[in-house]
């Protein structure tokens, strides 16, 4: 059954990215459904306590929050809701895993739009795909018994 729910919750995060990337824009509706399927899957992932889960809700949502507020559309409500919902399922550890994943990756895209002068740098782009991406990794290195940081221990041992 916990394997129906990370099903669900990919197929979800997937589509939550594709829109995003198209509108820049992400369902209120998308996240309730996302939320209601993590919620579900609590259950099978007992190696997370509830208070690293209401952590998780808190250690990246309230840092973006902030920072929107000292420099407006810095991030979308919907990439601060989204690290909100999915923090309550993966904790303070892996959510801080996954946003540092995603600012790499965003930071990859970012420099690859101005190298090519697609962009500027008062343009803006989707984040939630980033975002979606770094919580699947994330997600992702709970089924592999991975411990949260494992991708930087390993990354930093080899440059």
């Amino acid at each position: 059954m916990g394997m129906f729910f990370t099903i669900c919750i990919f197929l979800i995060l997937f589509l939550i990215a594709w829109i995003d990337g198209k509108t820049k824009r992400i369902p209120d509706r998308l996240l309730a459904v996302l939320l209601a399927a993590e919620i579900c899957a609590v259950p099978f992932f007992p190696e997370i306590e509830m208070a690293e889960r209401g952590m998780g809700i808190l250690c990246v949502s309230v840092p973006l929050l902030m920072l929107n507020l000292i420099r407006p559309g810095a991030f979308g409500g919907g990439d601060i809701k989204l690290s909100a919902v999915s923090g309550m399922f993966l904790g303070w550890r892996r959510m801080a895993d996954a946003f540092l994943l995603a600012l790499f990756m965003a930071g990859g895209y970012a420099f690859r739009l101005l190298a090519g002068k697609k962009k500027g740098r008062r343009d803006c782009f989707a984040f939630g795909p980033f975002l979606c991406m770094g919580i699947m990794t994330a997600f992702f290195m709970i089924f592999m018994g991975k411990s949260p940081g494992y991708l930087y221990k390993h990354v930093s041992c080899h440059m």
